[in-house]
């Protein structure tokens, strides 16, 4: 059986906004898993909301030149699956497969059964379906104007030089970074970068200040952790640090979180 190959597009986007999911629009690409392999009659791309298989609608029909690149638009899906996209749906995008000999294969067989087998799921580099989730997806001028020093709410504080319920200020230094400062002495700006594509948050090692004798300086470097992100629907930020000091202290981990005001 021809095995499709989906890949997605980088010149489209990644992710559906959830907060404004009608603007989106997402490129990916059909091709075949064996280029010079049987060759279908055709394929039809189908999407799937929710992981739902009785839940499929067709995107494009009688597609027979490999490899492809095809546009999915979020007017689109809304209209095809009769609501808006919300935050936290799914559509996975597949073929359905039509061989020569008039065989039919669905993307997303209703009767509980695979649509490949395990041995070529396992194959390095097979993606018969992408994926497009409505995500709330990250703008930093929604977090403040570049340069501006905005107020947030303190949520989360381990490290305590703040209580929940403080306000401290957070500034948006471009698209991809934002700053606060500890309470330390000779305070340094903690840099935060954000991943648009995922909204997830890191801090490269850097010295925060120093909280006086008998201590030298202060450094954090963030940690993995589920709160190394940014929730752009709640305005929030977070981030687990590694609290160590320059004489060799080390201090362990604390998690902030900040809420913009």
């Amino acid at each position: 059986m021809p095995a499709p190959l989906l890949t997605i597009d980088p010149t489209g986007d990644a992710i559906i906004s959830a907060q404004a999911p009608d603007a989106f629009t997402g490129k990916y690409v059909v091709g075949l898993y064996y280029p010079t392999g049987p060759k279908p009659a055709k394929f039809d791309i189908v999407v799937m909301k929710n992981g739902n298989p009785a839940n499929v609608k067709v995107l494009a029909t009688n597609v027979t030149v490999f490899p492809t690149t095809l546009t999915v638009t979020g007017v689109q899906l809304r209209t095809l699956f009769g609501t808006a996209v919300a935050l936290g749906d799914t559509y996975d995008l597949g073929a359905n497969i039509t061989t020569t000999d008039g065989g039919v294969y669905p993307a997303f067989p209703t009767n509980g059964a695979a649509a490949f087998s395990t041995g070529i799921l396992s194959q390095p580099g097979f993606s018969p379906t992408v994926r497009f989730a409505a995500v709330c997806k990250f703008t930093a001028t929604d977090y403040g104007a570049y340069g501006v020093p905005t107020p947030y709410v303190v949520q989360r504080d381990d490290w305590a030089d703040y209580q929940p319920g403080d306000v401290i200020n957070v500034t948006v230094i471009d698209a991809t970074h934002m700053s606060f400062k500890y309470a330390a002495n000779n305070a340094q700006p903690i840099v935060i970068i954000v991943n648009p594509a995922n909204n997830a948050t890191s801090v490269a090692s850097q010295v925060i200040g120093n909280y006086g004798p008998p201590f030298g300086d202060f450094s954090v470097v963030s940690v993995p952790d589920n709160g190394d992100v940014v929730a752009p629907c709640a305005l929030t930020v977070g981030v687990k640090l590694h609290f160590t000091e320059s004489k060799g202290g080390d201090f362990g981990n604390g998690v902030i979180m900040l809420k913009k005001q």
